[in-house]
């Protein structure tokens, strides 16, 4: 199976068999150590930790997304909310218009246009 196809499934499979959230990031985090370059699995792994609550680690693993790979435009979006609702707007702000900025570099209307609209929410805050 085709790199990264693998774990996209195995994480398809584990939310279709109802596999809690502790285990779907042990899950992740076994294959990350696999495969520690993989964005979706970093991603994936984000995205739980913010699901879980864990708002420090969530960020810190998109940060690892970033890292790993700048055009990533879905980590901009989801580390700019949780920066927001975590009461840290300027950083929000700069996630969001950073993200909005790339979107529109690479011609993505629909993600420029979304994060346009987080950013006019942040007015005034």
């Amino acid at each position: 199976m085709k790199r990264g196809l693998f774990a996209q499934f195995a994480l398809f499979v584990a939310n279709l068999l109802g596999i809690t959230m502790a285990d779907r990031i042990e899950m992740i985090r076994r294959l990350l150590e696999k495969e520690p370059n993989d964005v979706f699995l970093s991603y994936s792994l984000a995205m739980e930790y913010a699901s879980a609550g864990q708002t420090p680690l969530a960020l810190e693993q998109l940060e690892r997304v970033l890292a790993l790979d700048a055009e990533y435009l879905p980590a901009y979006a989801e580390a700019g909310k949780l920066l927001r609702a975590g009461g840290q707007i300027d950083q929000a702000r700069r996630m969001f218009q950073r993200g909005l900025d790339l979107a529109a570099a690479k011609g993505q209307n629909h993600t420029r246009d979304y994060l346009a609209q987080q950013l006019e929410g942040l007015a005034g805050r």
